[in-house]
Order: structure tokens, then C-alpha cells, then sequence
């Protein structure tokens, strides 16, 4: 027999939305165990499982990002059953810190709340699943390799972390010798910190429990990441990669793969969270691809508000790359979406331009790309890597206006040097002028040319006498300038700029 159940204090303040009610009743979770799919689908029993997923940060490069999840044998991993009973458990929690202003150990609740949230019958085997559920939740291990975001360090972080702390059941004697009259959960440290900092995901839990399908359930979540990334435009998965994450087997048949998820979306359909849905094959591998298109009801929800709708997207808000895709052969609808999804920081043109040049490459060659569409699509969902050594046109401005500036200073240093060395011929000049005025200039030259008959008798010879008095006038002017002083260059420079200031 079950402990007499009573709402602890405060729970006054927990509203039923009936199941299959179309009231928006949002709950807020925590993001990290959504991202990792913490909650395996159906009732598996298996005690380890691992989940890979591409991150990107702030920056625009992305990191490969894993997370074990690893269960003891006696209980197992947490299940799609176990995701109901976290979701009606946030509700509870969240409630509370609205109350109190914060989040605080522990969490209490009573097993009938939890019950009546989830629109279940009254039953003594429904505590019995929540002790579990408990249990299980204390005993799961998330070892974390950049998968696990916390809030107050602003990074990814790898570790190894558990939900639950420490869970006291009803019924189980407290430290002051009482039984508790209610579950106490103690959230780890992480859960608590992002929980109070707002690191969490709203959704909508009166569609939720309208659900009764595995796969629904666990993309339920996911969607709305997906389209408030997205802003509101249909998205694309591989199937490999979303079965992957799901925890369930990819198939390697269209019909099959479809069959199996059809279910599933056409609930999601029920319920208004996708409009639309195809599975189809992909176009750069032997892979399948789920394209999904938001539902109304989805897009209703207050943190959608303001975005653009599915059909309508303002060509200012595009990058300049897009008409570039589609003038290649990408529809209008993918390019858009690349657009929303892809960094800013990525060199999307500059992948273009070598995606186009392989392709050039390729048709010379045996002609392996047969979908260059799909190909311009890869290299950018990949971040293809554009070699240094590929000029693109972004390198060749840059390279032209290097080339122009290079000139445009090479010209200034070249009229730098005529106006120095004009500043030492008028320095020279006005020496001569000092020692050599005009009547004692003409002797010396003289003497200077009687030097170059006898130094040089053949040359003198052969030159005209004004060469000769030319020559002989500037050994002059050489034998002056070795006995004089100038500022160096940088000196000239410097009180030549002062001069044209003032």
C-alpha cells in the first residue's frame, strides 16, 4: 500500500493541461540532455551508449563532440518512458523556482502530481516506475568529450556528470528519523547552475503528452532547435546521422526507412509541429536525407514570434553567395537555408569559386561529378578547405590592391630619393658658392681638366672641350661634398614633413 499522497506546500500553483488540449503549456528544460539524447528510444535495456555530434562555436569552427551514456545493468539507460516523467519533473521544478526566484535542493514533488501531469490513471505500479525512474536517474553517467555546455564558464566542457545527485523516495527515513511524505531529488551542481542562468529550452508540454510514439517523442525537442535555427525554413538531416542520434537502426532501404518513421512524423503532423515531411535519397552519397517543414502550431509558440515565415525571406538578409548558388543549380529553397545555417565567418564564395574550379577540373578529366549542385552543396555543408594557393577572387583584389599600393609607395620612395638628392646638390652649390666665387672658380676647373688630359689622354682625346669642363666642374663639386656634413635621410625627412605642415 502506497503512502497517503498530499501536495506539499506551494504546489498550489501546478495547472493540469488535460491531454489532446490545444492550450500552449510551456515547460523549460535544461539543453544539454535534449542536444546528446540523453533519453534512449523505447524500453531499451542496453547499459552504454555513445552519441556523436558536430558543434559549432562562437568563432565558426566546429568540433567533433561526444558523449557516452552509460546505465548498470539492473536498470539500464533512461528510456522514452523516462523522458515523460523528466518532462512532467521540469515542470514541477520550473514551477518551483518561479515561486522562490531560485532553483534549490531538493526538488520535492509528490508522486500523484507527477501522475496527473502525465494524464495517467491512478495506479499503485505508476510509483513503482517513478522509484525507477529515480534510481535510474541517479545511476546514469554522461562522460563527456566537449558535449556538455555550462553556462557560467561559457564553454563546452569535457567531464564526467550526472543529472541526479541524490534522490530520497517516499517512504525512505530522513536524517531526523521522519519518513518523507514526498520524492526529494538534488540536482547536480551543473544541472542547477544552467538551470538558474537560463540555459534552457521551452516547450510546449500539452503537445507533448499528446504523443505516444518513440521516435516522436525523442524529435520533439529537437525540432524546435532545429527551426528557431533555421528561422522558420524546412531543414534537412542526414537519415544515418538523425538515426544515429535517435539510438535507433538506420536502414538501408528507402521503403523500410520510411515505413518506420512515417508514424512517428505523421504524429508530429497531428500534434502541428511539421507541415510536411520526405525522406529521400541524398545527392553526394548513398545516404538518405529527411527534409521537415515547420507546423503551424510550433511556429505559434511565443519564442518564434517575429520570425520570417517558411515562404517569405527578404533578399537584404542574404548573403551575397546565395544568387551565386542558385545561378549554378541549387534550388532557391536550399540556398536560403544554407544561408541560415552556415557561420558568418565561413569563406562561403571563396568555396564556391574552387568547388566551381574542381568541377571545370573534373569535366576535363573522367567526369566523376554527375550533381554539381550537390556538389556546391557538400563543400559548403563540410567547410571545404580552399588552398592557399588557389586564387580566388577575394585573393586577387587583395592581390591587385597590394600590387597598386606597392607602386603607389614605390613611386613615393623614388620621389623621396630626387628631392634628397637635390637638397645635397643645393647644399653642395651654395659650399661652392663659399669657397669657390667666380673668380676663383675658373682656375681650379682648369687645373681639374689639365688632371684628365693626364689621367685620362685617349678619353680626353675623343670628348668635345664642354664634356671636358662638365666633368672637371663636377670633381669639384665632388671634392666639396666629401668635406661637408648632411643630414641622413630619415633626418631630411622628418624636418621636410614639419616644413610642409607649417
Amino acid at each position: 500500500m502506497q503512502p497517503k499522497q498530499e501536495a506539499p506546500a506551494g504546489e498550489h500553483w501546478l495547472e493540469l493541461t488535460p491531454a489532446g488540449s490545444v492550450a500552449v503549456d510551456l515547460i523549460r528544460v535544461e539543453k544539454n540532455l535534449n542536444s546528446i539524447g540523453f533519453f534512449a528510444s523505447g524500453a531499451s535495456k542496453k547499459i552504454s551508449r555513445t552519441v556523436i555530434q558536430i558543434l559549432r562555436h562562437p568563432a565558426g569552427q566546429r568540433i567533433l563532440a561526444k558523449a557516452v551514456i552509460e546505465g548498470i545493468p539492473s536498470l539500464g539507460l533512461p528510456t522514452t518512458a523516462d523522458r515523460d516523467k523528466y518532462m512532467a519533473f521540469m515542470k514541477l521544478a520550473m514551477n518551483q523556482k518561479d515561486v522562490q526566484g531560485e532553483l534549490t535542493n531538493p526538488v520535492r514533488f509528490s508522486g500523484a502530481a507527477m501522475i496527473k501531469l502525465l494524464g495517467l490513471r491512478k495506479g499503485g505500479f505508476h510509483y513503482d516506475e517513478i522509484n525507477d525512474w529515480c534510481k535510474r536517474m541517479v545511476a546514469t553517467t554522461i562522460m563527456s568529450e566537449s558535449s556538455i555546455f555550462l553556462a557560467d564558464r561559457r564553454q563546452y566542457t569535457s567531464d564526467t556528470f550526472h543529472v541526479f545527485d541524490r534522490v530520497v523516495l517516499i517512504g525512505e527515513e530522513l536524517n531526523d528519523g521522519t519518513r518523507s511524505e514526498y520524492y526529494q531529488v538534488y540536482l547536480s551542481e551543473w544541472q542547477l547552475t544552467n538551470l538558474n542562468r537560463g540555459y534552457i529550452l521551452p516547450l510546449d508540454f500539452s503537445a507533448y503528452v499528446r504523443l505516444r510514439r518513440d521516435i516522436a517523442k525523442a524529435l520533439f525537442g529537437h525540432l524546435t532547435v532545429w527551426f528557431y535555427a533555421s528561422r522558420c525554413q524546412p531543414v534537412e538531416k542526414k537519415y544515418t546521422d538523425l538515426c544515429n542520434m535517435l539510438n535507433i537502426r538506420a536502414y538501408p532501404y528507402l521503403s523500410k526507412a520510411y515505413s518506420v518513421l512515417e508514424p512517428s512524423m505523421e504524429e508530429l503532423i497531428n500534434i502541428g509541429y511539421l507541415s510536411d515531411w520526405e525522406l529521400v535519397p541524398a545527392s553526394t552519397s548513398n545516404d538518405f536525407k529527411l527534409v521537415l517543414t515547420p507546423g503551424k502550431r510550433l511556429m505559434s509558440l511565443p519564442h518564434f514570434a517575429g520570425m520570417n515565415s517558411p515562404e517569405v525571406i527578404s533578399s537584404a538578409q542574404l548573403p551575397a553567395w546565395v544568387p551565386l548558388l542558385i545561378e549554378r543549380g541549387v534550388s532557391d529553397r536550399k540556398a536560403k537555408q544554407l544561408a541560415l545555417d552556415i557561420q558568418e565567418s565561413q569563406p562561403v564564395q571563396d568555396q564556391i569559386e574552387y568547388a566551381t574550379y574542381l568541377i571545370q577540373q573534373d569535366r576535363r578529366g573522367r567526369g566523376k561529378i554527375s550533381n554539381p549542385a550537390g556538389f556546391y552543396i557538400w563543400a559548403i555543408e563540410e567547410n571545404l578547405f580552399v588552398p592557399p594557393e588557389f586564387e580566388t577572387s577575394k585573393r586577387r583584389e587583395q592581390r591587385l590592391a597590394c600590387n597598386e599600393k606597392q607602386q603607389q609607395e614605390s613611386i613615393g620612395r623614388y620621389q623621396q630619393d630626387i628631392d634628397y638628392e637635390r637638397y645635397c646638390y643645393e647644399q653642395i652649390e651654395a659650399q661652392m658658392q663659399k669657397l669657390y666665387p667666380a673668380e676663383k672658380l675658373e682656375p681650379v676647373i682648369t687645373e681639374q681638366v689639365r688632371l684628365l688630359k693626364r689621367e685620362q689622354p685617349e678619353w680626353f682625346a675623343r670628348v668635345p672641350d664642354v664634356t671636358k669642363r662638365e666633368v672637371a666642374l663636377n670633381r669639384v663639386r665632388a671634392t666639396v661634398r666629401d668635406g661637408m656634413e648632411f643630414m641622413n635621410r630619415e633626418q631630411w625627412s622628418k624636418q621636410n614633413t614639419q616644413l610642409k605642415i607649417f
